[in-house]
């Protein structure tokens, strides 16, 4: 039988195909009779017979499957939907609410029912108000209930507060039940999200024997959980808090590598001991705390008390090279978070001094709404020093910084480290005004290559720049300043080393004075420091402006006669306010020592 052609589908990129006939077919060949054709017949129509049957079962088949595929998307719909019924009878009702969310719970935790238990009791025992004894029932029968099945129940979220509840307010037996349970499962606990709060609970309130037993199961694991997100808060707590210093120790060596972490018990925390004991594996132990630095600064871990240590070891002792490598714009992001401690204070001064000035106007930037929390900090007012003594842009620095002091002048003079602050930008690095270790500290950095304006020309534009507004501050609020002897002492400062007028400041220190006012402590330590080196000028304003009536009056009190005594003796005194003294009778006035003086000066 002679095939007819058969078109196909085009395919992508093909046009329609036709089967060729052939070429017996296209000359027309010999014409068959009817006869002949039927003889033929019954082969043919078997194998069309065959394959209509081939092609039915496919259809079949693709129906069979199409079917399967339905069920098994309804199928997969109702598990999502998760519809569970209340009996296994039909018709099933649909569970809705609370009752759906505890069969889910049911069949998802074994000890559902236990938790439970445990959770409401846990609720009775954290109330307020709770006498001891009732709160001592409830935890030993959570006790009671958890017996056997701590390890299995602590790492589930809604159970993580029991065990804080039981080791905050249970007794010495009951903290040792529940420590000795997990301590197996200390290193699980500390990666877990709600397990670290566990840890922490278990090192504040355990002894310091089951304190060493969780540092045992700690130990050789550190620089691992340290590089974890979760683990980190355990490691810096115990670091930060609780860890001895042969502990702390045995912790940092960790990170020195395997050979030294073998004698860590002859090593120190600091780098530079281990440098002088070893010294010809400084390239190794600088290249590991280097690039372990680089990976505490992508992970954004730089707010940690352990991983600033080690930080400040790599900024110490790595050439400027290596440390200008290290000064990336994620690390100046994450400054604000460490200035506030003691290593993360120096590690800003090193990235002050060591970076470029792109890079220092960069910090600046991120500085932006921390200067006040910066300035009334310890630490943080050091870093804020290293920035006056080493941008050369004092403009930026006006306009970033110091605007930014203006405007929070009340609440840093009010703070022993924002007096401090205020002294170093005013009277720069005298040792009468900044405490001798702050000044060599900030002398390490003045031999950086990025500065290059003069550092005396750089302090008198910053003093031109605060001494403004700290002049106006201080004539404004001078009584309130001198009612207490911390910032009294900040008059004096301001008068001998800030640049401007102080007529004002000084007429405003006049007119505060009275026979009260004098005895106070602030005002006679005032007086007598600007009289020691402003002693023209005051002495001029008060002979000018206080008529001898008034300057006779002090004479009453000690200490008023004493400031009187050193206005006549500095410089030449006009005899009119010596006769007015005698005429009013010295001797007459109340007996002290200054008014015993004062008498002998004016009898010469």
């Amino acid at each position: 039988m002679v095939k007819t052609p058969r078109s196909r589908k085009a395919g992508k990129y093909g046009k329609k195909t036709v089967r060729k006939t052939p070429p017996a077919a296209k000359a027309g060949g010999v014409k068959k009779s009817k006869n002949s054709i039927k003889k033929q017949a019954p082969a043919s129509m078997k194998k069309a017979l065959v394959s209509k049957e081939l092609m039915e079962a496919l259809k079949e088949n693709r129906e069979k499957k199409k079917k399967t595929r339905e069920e098994n998307k309804t199928q997969d719909r109702r598990k999502k939907k998760r519809k569970i019924s209340t009996s296994d009878k039909e018709p099933k009702e649909a569970l809705k609410g609370k009752a759906l969310k505890k069969a889910r719970q049911a069949l998802d935790n074994q000890d559902y029912e236990l938790t439970v238990k445990v959770k409401k009791l846990w609720e009775k025992g954290r109330e307020k108000g709770l006498p001891v004894d009732k709160k001592q029932e409830i935890i030993s029968e959570i006790k009671r209930l958890i017996g056997g099945k701590v390890s299995s129940l602590i790492f589930k979220h809604d159970l993580a507060r029991v065990f804080q509840l039981i080791l905050r307010e249970g007794k010495s037996e009951q903290n040792t039940f529940i420590i000795e349970e997990l301590k197996p499962h200390v290193i699980e606990l500390s990666k877990s999200k709600y397990g670290k709060f566990t840890v922490k609970c278990m090192l504040k309130h355990c002894s310091v024997a089951q304190r060493n037993i969780i540092f045992k199961s700690l130990t050789g694991h550190v620089k691992q959980l340290t590089l974890h997100a979760h683990a980190i808060t355990v490691i810096d707590t115990f670091y930060n808090e609780y860890a001895k210093s042969s502990q702390r120790t045995e912790m940092v060596t960790e990170f020195y590598g395997k050979e030294f972490y073998i004698f860590r018990s002859s090593l120190s925390e600091h780098l530079s001991v281990v440098l002088q004991q070893y010294p010809e594996k400084r390239g190794a132990l600088l290249a590991e705390l280097l690039s372990l630095t680089q990976i505490f600064i992508e992970k954004g871990l730089t707010g940690y008390i352990i991983v600033q240590h080690l930080m400040l070891q790599c900024f110490l002792h790595c050439s400027p090279e290596n440390i200008q490598e290290l000064i990336s714009e994620k690390l100046l992001d994450q400054i604000p978070n460490f200035v506030h401690t003691k290593e993360g204070s120096k590690i800003a001064q090193r990235c002050l001094w060591y970076g470029k000035v792109k890079q220092r106007k960069l910090i600046m930037r991120t500085f932006k709404g921390h200067v006040k929390d910066m300035a009334c900090d310890p630490n943080g007012y050091l870093v804020l020093c290293a920035l006056f003594d080493c941008i050369d842009d004092t403009v930026q620095v006006r306009k970033t910084v110091l605007s930014e002091i203006q405007t929070c002048l009340d609440r840093i003079v009010m703070s022993i480290s924002g007096r401090k602050l205020l002294r170093y930008l005013i009277a720069g690095r005298e040792s009468s005004q900044t405490h001798c270790q702050v000044i060599e500290s900030l002398k390490v950095g003045e031999d950086n290559s990025v500065s290059k304006k003069d550092p005396e020309t750089r302090r008198r534009e910053i003093l031109n720049a605060i001494s403004p507004p700290v002049l106006s501050y201080c004539t404004e609020n001078l009584e309130s300043l001198l009612l207490d002897n911390s910032t009294g002492s900040l008059i004096p400062t301001v008068v001998e080393h800030a640049s401007g007028d102080m007529t004002p400041l000084l007429k405003a220190l006049i007119a505060h004075l009275t026979t009260e006012t004098m005895e106070s402590y602030p005002v006679h330590w005032a007086l007598k420091k600007i009289l020691n080196t402003e002693a023209n000028l005051l002495r001029d304003l008060i002979l000018d402006t206080v008529g001898p009536e008034t300057i006779s009056s002090w004479v009453n009190s000690n200490r008023g006669a004493w400031t009187v005594l050193r206005v006549l003796e500095r410089g030449e005194v006009g005899a009119s306010a010596k006769d007015a003294l005698k005429l009013a009778g010295v001797a007459s006035f109340t007996e002290s020592k200054g008014r015993d003086a004062l008498f002998e000066f004016l009898n010469r």
